[in-house]
């Protein structure tokens, strides 16, 4: 009877130490699954028809790859980004960027949007210190730079590295 109670007493802390290094591995890989999708990469859904025919082309969304490391002082002109929406801050955007600071940019004036309307000169515009002009792909569908201006680089998550799957 004694060495039945000490066996017993042997398979329940194997099962606890078990059960604690289990415990274990599961929170390190929640949270470096949290540091890495928070401070490395990331994915996001594209949804909507502004980035046609660079996303969402045989699908109404798409996922991406997004690099969160790259500071956004790296951003250069061409990069897709994701970022805040600069008027819907709980909501984001994934947009082209066509011009950074101190270039220009060419605008229809009289297709373009608010911002292009009221800040155009001769359909030009310079994009400002801090900031960068973006646009979607499909111009016609997109709301842009063209309706809310350029985008302060503060307000850039990441860049777009790759589509997972549309």
């Amino acid at each position: 009877m004694q060495t039945a109670m000490v066996h017993g007493k042997r398979v329940v802390n194997f099962l606890n130490k078990k059960k604690r290094e289990i415990s274990y591995a599961v929170i390190g890989a929640s949270l470096g699954t949290y540091f890495i999708t928070s401070r490395i990469v990331t994915t996001a859904v594209v949804a909507g028809q502004s980035m046609t025919p660079t996303f969402n082309k045989n699908s109404i969304k798409s996922r991406v790859l997004v690099d969160l490391i790259t500071p956004v002082t790296k951003v250069k002109q061409d990069d897709i980004i994701l970022a805040h929406d600069p008027e819907e801050s709980d909501e984001y955007i994934v947009k082209r960027v066509t011009a950074l600071a101190g270039q220009f940019v060419e605008v229809d004036e009289d297709c373009g949007g608010a911002y292009v309307r009221k800040y155009a000169y001769q359909g030009k515009l310079t994009v400002p210190t801090g900031y960068c002009w973006v646009e979607g792909d499909n111009k016609s569908k997109s709301h842009d730079s063209r309706e809310f201006g350029p985008l302060p680089l503060g307000l850039i998550k990441g860049r777009v590295l790759f589509t997972l799957w549309s």
